[in-house]
C-alpha cells in the first residue's frame, strides 16, 4: 500500500470522525482507516497541523453574523472592484501614453534613416558621377597619350625621312660640285678667268 493512499485515508478518516461531532485520535483514526499506530500518529499531526493553519474548526456562525459578512464582503468585493478598475485604467492609461511615445520614437527614427538613406544615396550618385567623370578623364589622358605617342612616332620617322633627305642632299651636292669642277677643268683658260 502506497504511503500517499496511507495518508489519504487517515486524513478522510479524521475528517469524518469531525463531521460527525468527535475529535479524532490515534485511536480512532487508526480503527476507522484500518492502518497502524505509527502511520496513524504521523498522518493525524499532519492533519491536526492543516486543520490548524486553515482555521477550519471555527464554530458554525449565526445566520445573522453571516448575513451582515455577505454584505460586509459584498460592499468590500465593489470597492476592490472599484479600485482595481481604476488602478487597471490608469495603467492602461499609462501604457498607451507609452505605446504612443515609442510610436514616435520609431516613426522619428524611420525618418531619420530615410533621411540618412536619401543622403547616403545622393553621396552615392555623387562619387558614382565623379568617378565617371575622373573615368572619362583619365580615358581622354589616354587617348591624348595614345596620340602624342602617334605623333612623337611620326616625328621621328619624319625626322630619319629629313635626315635621310639631307645625306642624299649632301651626296648629289657634292657629286654636282665634282662634276662642275670636272666641266670647268675641261673649259679652256677657265682657269685663267678664277
Amino acid at each position: 500500500m502506497s504511503e500517499t493512499s496511507t495518508e489519504a485515508r487517515v486524513h478522510a478518516a479524521a475528517d469524518s470522525i469531525e463531521r460527525d461531532g468527535g475529535k479524532p485520535t490515534v485511536a480512532t483514526v487508526r480503527e476507522r482507516a484500518g492502518v497502524n499506530n505509527a502511520d496513524a500518529t504521523r498522518y493525524l499531526r499532519g492533519w491536526r497541523e492543516v486543520q490548524a493553519s486553515s482555521g477550519a474548526t471555527i464554530g458554525a456562525l449565526p445566520a445573522a453574523l453571516v448575513e451582515q459578512l455577505h454584505r460586509v464582503a459584498g460592499l468590500m468585493w465593489g470597492e476592490a472592484s472599484t479600485l482595481a478598475a481604476a488602478s487597471h485604467a490608469a495603467v492602461e492609461r499609462e501604457w498607451r501614453a507609452q505605446v504612443m511615445l515609442q510610436e514616435e520614437e520609431i516613426t522619428e527614427l524611420g525618418e531619420n534613416l530615410d533621411a540618412a538613406d536619401q543622403a547616403a544615396i545622393v553621396a552615392a550618385e555623387a562619387h558614382a558621377n565623379e568617378r565617371t567623370a575622373l573615368e572619362a578623364a583619365l580615358e581622354a589622358a589616354r587617348a591624348d597619350e595614345t596620340r602624342a605617342t602617334a605623333e612623337l612616332q611620326a616625328a621621328g620617322q619624319a625626322r630619319a625621312d629629313l635626315e635621310r633627305q639631307l645625306v642624299e642632299e649632301r651626296v648629289t651636292n657634292q657629286t654636282l660640285r665634282e662634276t662642275l669642277a670636272a666641266l670647268i677643268a675641261r673649259i679652256p683658260g677657265a682657269d685663267e678667268d678664277r
